[in-house]
């Protein structure tokens, strides 16, 4: 069994609970037993939960939205064409003209 020390964090062997001089410094560490599954990762740790997408589950995530372009429009004075929301007039960001989004 392995022991780390309390001052220095010096690892030693120790042979089981009790009370032991760390060999580099020498203070005294008392050494526990473990209470059952100390030091085991807890069930289900690293795993992702239940349901999530795994095969068999009755799971299947969503399909990824549609690659729906961004509408584009074009500018008549100076056929700079660029990206417009939802809406019906845009101003030009290159010449400043007012155009109709269609």
């Amino acid at each position: 069994m392995r022991a780390r020390c309390g001052r220095c964090q010096t690892d030693f062997q120790v042979d089981g609970p009790g009370r032991y001089a760390c060999p580099a410094c020498g203070a005294v560490n008392e050494v526990r037993t473990a209470p059952p599954g100390a030091g085991q990762p807890p069930p289900g740790a690293g795993q992702p939960p239940p349901g999530a997408g795994q095969a068999g589950m009755g799971f299947t995530p969503p399909p990824p939205p549609p690659d729906i372009p961004s509408p584009k429009t074009t500018c008549p004075a100076c056929s700079f064409s660029f990206i417009v929301g939802d809406i019906e007039v845009a101003e030009c960001p290159m010449c400043g003209e007012e155009v109709a989004v269609a």
